[in-house]
């Protein structure tokens, strides 16, 4: 029996065991109670601010939580609408590539959301979803764009395979981020040459 607690300690101090339990949940939870989605439409998973999620203020949740239920939220996507069965078809992998987060306002402690995952947009190499923080009164408290690179395959021909029908027009926001990330691009190259 102490063998166990001394396990379950090591994994406690060196792991970030509540991150991989929470991801198991979530996906485990879609799987048993939701259907799957066509890849175009929102996903949504749910949350609660709690004590662990506090700022120093120990008023509302704190910058870092609020990216770190991104990733929930993002593997919820991937399983429900099949993208992630459709990687593991073609060996490839995908890659957080960049995200914009734009904080409205906080998400007070004790308070209920949820965030709501929707591809906006895709092009060869990427597609590029947006995930609403949203609590009861439905004020929209951050709003994120995240690129997601996949790698080893092309994304149309993803996409094609989904049934994701005709590609939407990007989006003027989704357009003015691509275009200053390629000017932060290229200041980059030119500093490492």
């Amino acid at each position: 029996m102490c063998i166990l607690y001394i396990f379950s300690l090591i994994l406690l101090i060196f792991f970030d065991i509540q991150y991989y339990i929470r991801i198991i949940a979530v996906v485990l939870f879609g799987r048993l109670f939701e259907k799957k989605q066509k890849v175009t439409d929102p996903t949504i998973i749910y949350g609660f601010c709690f004590t662990q999620d506090l700022d120093l203020v120990f008023k509302h949740m704190n910058n870092a939580r609020f990216v770190r239920d991104l990733d929930f939220a993002r593997f919820h996507f991937y399983d429900r609408s099949g993208l992630y069965d459709e990687m593991i078809k073609r060996k490839s992998d995908a890659l957080q590539a960049a995200t914009n987060i734009r904080y409205r306002r906080v998400i007070p402690i004790f308070t209920f959301y949820k965030i709501v995952t929707q591809v906006i947009y895709w092009d060869e190499k990427s597609i590029y979803v947006e995930q609403k923080f949203i609590t009861n009164d439905g004020f929209i408290r951050a709003i994120v764009l995240s690129k997601q690179t996949m790698i080893k395959t092309d994304v149309e021909d993803v996409m094609k395979s989904l049934n994701a029908g005709p590609k939407p027009e990007i989006p003027r926001d989704l357009d003015l981020w691509l275009q200053s990330m390629e000017v932060s691009s290229e200041k980059l190259r030119a500093k490492q040459d």
